[in-house]
C-alpha cells in the first residue's frame, strides 16, 4: 500500500486529528495516480499507446477498445485536477466546449418518438422499410446507425483525455512528451523499413486493408503515417534548433561541452530518420505538408533571437536538411515522381466530394449521425461514379462532418478553428524572453503549425478519423494551453500541490496576472499593488510532493 508523503507537519495541519486511511483498492489506485509524476506517466502512456494501436481507418478495432478503456483513468484525473484548481484559467472555460463536443453524438443516440423522427429529412426510406415489413414505427434516434455513432462517440475518449492531460502538465513534462512523440515516430519509421523489406505479405503490417507496397508503420494508410512523420519532424526541429543554439553559444565562449554536441547529433539523426520515412511513405499530401513544415521551422528559427545572432547556425541547419534530402532522394526519386503522376483515384475523389455535398444537403440541418457516412453515401452514389475502390470516407473531413452532424458540428468546428487561430497568434506574437524557455516557446509555436497542417490535410483526406492522428492533434492543442497552478485536494486529508513552472514567456502569452489578495504565489512579473511592495514581508515555505513553494505574507506593521 502506497501513501502520499506526510506534509501536515509543514502545512500547519494537526497530525493528531488526521484520520487513518482505510485499505481499499479504489484508494490504492487513486494514490498511485496522484503519486509524484503519476499523472504525467499516465498521460505519456495513453499518448504512446494511442500512436501504436490507433492507426486504423475505421472504428471498432480491438486496439481502439483498449485505448478507450485505459483513457478513462486519465480523463477522470485530468478533470479532477481542473475542477480542484483554485485559480481561474482559460482551460476551465474550455470544459463547456469539450462537453458540447462529447454531447453532440450522445444527443444523436437519444430515442425520439415516431412523430418527431419521421419528420426529419432523409428518414423516408426508413419509414418505407417498416411499412413493407408490416411493423409499427418504433422510437428511433436521430442517427441512422446507432452502433456506428456509439463507436464514434467512444473514439473521442482518448483524444479528449490526452488534451486535458497535456494541458494539466508543466513545461518540463510537456518537453518529455514531445520526445515521446518523436521516439514513437522514429520507431514507426524503422517498422516501415522492415515492412518494405518483408514485401506485401509482411507480418509486420498490422491491418488487412492497407498499402501493401508502401511503408505504413503503425498505421493502415500511408497518408496517416505521413501525418505522424511531419508532426514529429517539426517538434524534432525544435530540439535540433535548441541544441544547435547551445553548441554555437558555447563555441563562441570557448567553453564547448560534449553534452550539447551529443544532443545535436541525436536530434539530427532523428530528423534524418523522419525525413527518410516521409520519402518511404510516398504520400503526396505528406510530402507537400512536410515541405511547408520545414519552411515554418526555418521561420521559427529566424524568429528566435539567439538563432538570428548565430551567423552560421541557419547555414548548418539548412545544410543538414539539404544533405539529407539529397541522399534519400537517390533511393526514392523516381518512386516519388510516380506518386505525382496521373491517378484514377484523384478523379474519383471529385465525384466523392460532389456526392457528399448532395447527401449533406439532403440531411440538413441535423445530419445523418456520426459514423454513418458509408451507408448514406451509397444511397447517393451514381452508377457512373462507382469505381474499383471502396469509398469509406469523403476524403474531406469537413464535408463528412457536415453530412454526419449538420450545422451543429460545423458550428463546433468553427469555434475550434477560431480558438486555434487566437492561440497561434498569441504564441507567435510573443517576444523572446530568455534562453530558459526557448524550447517551450518553440514547441508551442510548432504545435500551432502542426494543428494547422492537420486541418489543411483534412481538406483532402481524413487523418482526424484515426485515433493516432487525432491524438497528435490533441497533443498539439494541449501544448497551446499555458500550464496551470494546481492545488488539488487528495484523499485522507492530505494536500498534494502540483505547480506549473511559470515564466515571463507564459505571462506574455496569457493575460497579465493581477493578484487581488494576499498569500498568492509571488511572481516578479505580475502587477502587484504598490502598497504591498513597500511593506515588510516574510517567506513561508510549505513543502509539497515536489518541493517548496515560497509565498509572501504581508506583515502587520502594528505587531
Amino acid at each position: 500500500m502506497l501513501f502520499l508523503p506526510d506534509i501536515s507537519m509543514h502545512s500547519g495541519v494537526n497530525r493528531d486529528v488526521r484520520r487513518a486511511p482505510r485499505l481499499s483498492i479504489g484508494r490504492t489506485v487513486r494514490t498511485l495516480i496522484h503519486a509524484p509524476r503519476g499523472h504525467f506517466y499516465l498521460t505519456a502512456g495513453v499518448f504512446g499507446l494511442s500512436i501504436v494501436f490507433g492507426g486504423g481507418t475505421r472504428s471498432g478495432f480491438l486496439g481502439d477498445a483498449v485505448l478507450q478503456l485505459i483513457s478513462l483513468p486519465l480523463l477522470w484525473t485530468a478533470i479532477s485536477e481542473l475542477l480542484d484548481c483554485q485559480e481561474p484559467s482559460r482551460l476551465r472555460r474550455l470544459l463547456p466546449y469539450i462537453a458540447a463536443v462529447a454531447s453532440l453524438p450522445l444527443l444523436q443516440l437519444v430515442p425520439l418518438p415516431p412523430s418527431i423522427w419521421t419528420s426529419l429529412p432523409g428518414r423516408a426510406v426508413i419509414v418505407e422499410t417498416y411499412g413493407v415489413l408490416g411493423y409499427p414505427l418504433p422510437a428511433h434516434p436521430l442517427t441512422l446507425s446507432p452502433t456506428a455513432t456509439w463507436l464514434s462517440t467512444l473514439g473521442l475518449v482518448p483524444p479528449i483525455a490526452i488534451f486535458l492531460g497535456m494541458a494539466t502538465l508543466d513545461y518540463e513534462e510537456r518537453r518529455v512528451l514531445s520526445l515521446v512523440l518523436i521516439a514513437m515516430a522514429v520507431i514507426s519509421v524503422f517498422l516501415g523499413l522492415l515492412q518494405l523489406a518483408g514485401g506485401a505479405n509482411s507480418a509486420l503490417r498490422f491491418y488487412v486493408v492497407t498499402n501493401t507496397t508502401e511503408a505504413v508503420g503503425f498505421f493502415a494508410n500511408r497518408n496517416h503515417f505521413a501525418v505522424l512523420l511531419y508532426a514529429a519532424m517539426l517538434f524534432s526541429f525544435c530540439w535540433l534548433l535548441d541544441a544547435a543554439v547551445s553548441v554555437a553559444s558555447k563555441a563562441r565562449r570557448a567553453r564547448l561541452d560534449s553534452k550539447p554536441v551529443i544532443y545535436f547529433a541525436g536530434g539530427a539523426v532523428a530528423f534524418i530518420a523522419l525525413l527518410a520515412g516521409q520519402l518511404m511513405a510516398r504520400s503526396r499530401a505528406g510530402l507537400i505538408l512536410s515541405a511547408v513544415a520545414l519552411m515554418a521551422g526555418f521561420a521559427m528559427a529566424m524568429r528566435d533571437r539567439r538563432a538570428r545572432n548565430g551567423s552560421h547556425l541557419s547555414k548548418v541547419l539548412l545544410g543538414t536538411i539539404a544533405i539529407t534530402i539529397a541522399i534519400c532522394s537517390q533511393f526514392a526519386f523516381f518512386r516519388i515522381l510516380d506518386r505525382f503522376g496521373p491517378d484514377i483515384v484523384s478523379d474519383v475523389r471529385i465525384a466523392i466530394v460532389r456526392n457528399t455535398i448532395a447527401a449533406a444537403r439532403a440531411y440538413m440541418p441535423f445530419g445523418s449521425g456520426l459514423g454513418t457516412f458509408v451507408p448514406v453515401y451509397q444511397m447517393f452514389e451514381k452508377p457512373a461514379d462507382i469505381a474499383v475502390t471502396y469509398v469509406n470516407h469523403a476524403h474531406n473531413d469537413f464535408l463528412e462532418l457536415w453530412l454526419e452532424t449538420g450545422i451543429l458540428g460545423l458550428a463546433l468546428l468553427i469555434l475550434c478553428i477560431v480558438w486555434l487561430v487566437r492561440r497561434a497568434i498569441a504564441v507567435w506574437a510573443t517576444d523572446d524572453t530568455g534562453d530558459d524557455f526557448r524550447i517551450d516557446r518553440n514547441l508551442m509555436r510548432s504545435a500551432a503549425i502542426v494543428a494547422a497542417l492537420l486541418l489543411v490535410h483534412s481538406l483532402v483526406d481524413y487523418p482526424l478519423r484515426t485515433t493516432a492522428d487525432l491524438s497528435v492533434f490533441a497533443f498539439a492543442a494541449g501544448l497551446l494551453v499555458s500550464p496551470l497552478e494546481k492545488f488539488s485536494a487528495c484523499s485522507g486529508g492530505d494536500v498534494q500541490k502540483r505547480q506549473a513552472k511559470k515564466s515571463t514567456f507564459a505571462q506574455g502569452v496569457s493575460r497579465r496576472h493581477k493578484p487581488a489578495r494576499q498569500r498568492e504565489l509571488w511572481d516578479g512579473g505580475g502587477d502587484w499593488p504598490a502598497e504591498w511592495r513597500d511593506k515588510r514581508v516574510r517567506a513561508e515555505t510549505e513543502y509539497g510532493a515536489h518541493g517548496g513553494d515560497v509565498r509572501f505574507t504581508e506583515l502587520d506593521d502594528k505587531k
